[in-house]
């Protein structure tokens, strides 16, 4: 069965990992800091994102985990030590990526 939660504040989303289903109108994340890797597809074709706050423990990204989030623009991924194949893929929006 898959958890899933409800927007924090109103406004953001609290991705808090595994099997959580995200929805699909979310336009701002945060990254739980119990999170340390984010799996493949969790954010695939979630158009309408634009925001995601990373944290510094994240060290894995994994194959396709933002595939189509065509609106996001901007992420800032300290501490990942691996981002998988195609990760950000046709993301035609994002310009700013800071490591």
């Amino acid at each position: 069965m898959m958890a899933e939660a409800q927007a924090d504040d109103g406004e953001v989303f609290v991705y808090t990992g595994g099997d959580q289903v995200v929805p699909d109108d979310v336009r701002r994340v945060r990254i739980a800091k119990s999170v340390k890797i984010i799996p493949a597809n969790a954010f695939d074709r979630r158009e309408h994102l634009i925001d995601v706050e990373f944290h510094d423990g994240i060290e894995r990204i994994e194959e396709w985990a933002f595939n189509c989030c065509y609106s996001l623009r901007s992420v800032k991924l300290l501490g990942v030590k691996i981002i998988g194949t195609a990760a950000f893929c046709n993301c035609s929006g994002l310009t700013d990526i800071k490591f």
